[in-house]
Parts: C-alpha cells; structure tokens; sequence
C-alpha cells in the first residue's frame, strides 16, 4: 500500500534528488526532469518513486509502471544505507531496461552491473532486519480488526432483515469515520493509496464499482499506464481496505446480477443494455446511501463535509496535476431503470479478507419484479 503524508511527500524528494546524483554521476546517464536518458537505448524512462508499508522488503522496482519503492521505514536509517538500497532498486532497473526483462532478478547480469559501477557486496545484497529499524506507528490495524468483527454481520436472504444489516453496517463504518475526524488531526496525517483492478480498458461495470466505492469514504482516481487501466483507490488505512475487500466482490457480483436481470427480463440484449445496467446498479445503491442522511444530525452532516474536504486535499497530495475528464455515452433507458432498482436492493456487508464467503450479501430480489 503507497503511503502519502506531507512528511513522506518530502521524503520522496530527497530520494528523487539521489537518484538524480547517482544516475549522472556513477551511472553515466543523462538526467532531465524526471527522466533520464539511455543514448545506446535511444529512449527516455521515468524517475518515479512510491514510498509503502505493506511489504518486507525494504525497496522494489516494478516494471510495469517503471517505478521504484521504498519501504516507509526506510525514512529512519543512515543516509549510506539509504543510498546502498537506492542505488540496488536502480540497478534492478538498469538491468531490467538492457536485457528486456529476460533475467531474473538477481542474477549474474545483475551483479555484473554493480560490479561495474564500482557497487560492490553491500549494494547487491543491499539488505538488513527490519526488526532493527523503527517502525511507523501501527494502530491502524487494530481499527481494521474491530471494523472486521462489527461488519461481519449475518447475511440475510430476508430483504427486511438484509436491508437492515446494510443500515447498521453503514452506521458501524460512519461511526468509525466520525471517530477518527473528532480526533485532532496531527502535523503529518497519512493518506494510503492502493491500485486495483487492472484491465485493457475502463468499462461501465468499473464505472459502476468506482461509484459505490466512494460510498466508503474513498476517492477513485483512473490510471492508465503501459496499456492498462487502473483504478486507484485513496483514503485511510481502514477505509482503503474496505473498499479493497467490496471491489473484489462486486466484480463477480454485478456480472451476476446481469444475469439474473437477464433471466427475468428477455429484452436486456446487447452492450449498451449491459452498460446501462450496471451503471443504473451504482446510481441505485448511490441513491440508497444518500437517502439514509436525511436521519442525520446537523454536526454528523458537518463531519461528513470535513471528511469529503480531506479526501479532496488528499487527492490533491497524491495527484497535484490531476485533470477531469467527462465523457458520454449512449444509454438504454429502461436497462438503467432496471439497474437501478437492483443497486436499491444492493446489500454489501463486507468482513474484510474473509476466508468465507458469507461475509457479503448481494442479490437480485426476484420478488419485487
């Protein structure tokens, strides 16, 4: 998970400014910006630096989106061995780019290339116990236990007592947003970025998934990179999760509902009934969630203002140069009407990575056709 926080923003840039130092001056690279030149490649790749929390491993490169990480960690050790993982990730890259990515990571190209750069055994190797370095504060996750034990609630095939585990299930979650926005914002609050959902191209029924998870106090950004489309979901710790968990559902679940749709009504042929479907699906579950505010008190409306003010600003952290882009699309009209009464019968109660299946409702209520 890619970690943001003003704090780590210049962190990032520091790691930028080395990488620029070590390419030009022991890699022999021409540097520009934030990208550096190859003149026997005769191309121009991307600096791009992710700082995360997630994994072991104290640093990665990652070829499909020419982007090096650095474990958050990392921001407590010495500047030499800082540089010694640096310029490690930089020669997975260097190695990945002259070979096409036909060697294995650590392999004998690999140390010939350290080798001659003058890198030797404590660059290669480029490791030590994360156990020994200081570890960012984790109480994160004893909120996302909690958050996973209160929305594991029963999966009902009854609509009523579904409907009102979708209620509660809402309440448990909101309450826990409130919570945290009550609680003095420090100098240096985190914001988590995860990319989910990778495919050729964006499509209603990502359209549809990235519209319910905003409904968890998230904000999707699209990302398209070397021919694939993302979705890249951005928020809390807690929150990220979630909704990480509710995407993986929906993506068999709305498909599903398709099909049951299709089996009770025979007209609904073709892609644009399918589109508008799907995409009525999401305005119906999104029209549900807002109904439930109407109960709301005058400071949970003013909480939740400050919440949607804080994911804007986070956006704005993660993407300074962020551009909106609108796009139409043609729409059966009576597909979307369908759609959008099955979102109001939409039920996701979510236990977050689950190993049973249980954990979730959703389901085309035949009776109400």
């Amino acid at each position: 998970m890619i970690v943001y926080s003003k704090r780590i923003i210049k962190f990032v840039n520091g790691i930028k400014i080395r990488i620029k130092e070590i390419l030009t001056r022991e890699v022999k690279l021409k540097v520009f910006g934030d990208r550096f030149y190859d003149t026997l490649e005769r191309a121009s790749y991307p600096i791009s630096v992710n700082v995360y929390n997630n994994k072991s491993m104290l640093g990665y490169f990652d070829p499909g989106f020419y982007e090096l990480g650095f474990h958050e960690t990392l921001m407590h050790v010495s500047q030499e061995q800082l540089d010694n993982i640096v310029r490690h990730e930089l020669a997975h890259y260097m190695v990945y780019i002259q070979n096409r990515g036909a060697t294995q990571p650590h392999s004998s190209e690999f140390r010939e290339f350290c080798r001659s750069k003058g890198w030797g055994e404590e660059v290669y190797r480029a490791t030590f116990s994360l156990e020994n370095v200081k570890h960012p504060d984790s109480g994160d996750e004893s909120i996302l236990r909690k958050i996973q034990k209160l929305m594991a609630l029963t999966s009902s095939r009854n609509s009523h007592e579904a409907e009102l585990a979708m209620v509660k299930s809402r309440q448990l979650l909101l309450k826990h947003n409130l919570e945290a926005n009550a609680i003095p914002e420090p100098d240096d609050e985190k914001v988590y970025l995860i990319r989910i959902m990778k495919q050729k191209r964006e499509d209603a029924k990502m359209r549809s998934i990235a519209k319910i998870l905003e409904t968890f106090f998230v904000s999707i950004v699209y990302s398209r990179y070397e021919g694939f489309t993302y979705l890249e979901v951005l928020g809390s710790n807690v929150n990220v999760e979630i909704a990480e968990y509710v995407a993986g559902i929906l993506q068999s679940e709305l498909e599903n509902l398709w099909n049951q749709a299709q089996g009770l009504h025979g007209m609904l042929k073709g892609k644009i009934a399918k589109n508008s479907f799907l995409l009525g699906i999401a305005k119906g579950y999104c029209n549900k969630i807002n109904a439930l505010k109407k109960d709301y008190s005058g400071d949970m409306i003013n909480a939740l203002m400050i919440i949607e003010k804080k994911l804007v600003d986070a956006q704005s952290m993660a993407y300074p140069r962020l551009r909106t882009l609108k796009t139409t699309r043609s729409l059966c009209y009576e597909s979307s009407a369908l759609g959008e009464q099955a979102g109001r019968q939409l039920n996701i109660n979510p236990a977050i990575k689950s190993s049973k299946a249980s954990g979730c409702f959703l389901e085309y209520a035949k009776a109400n056709n």
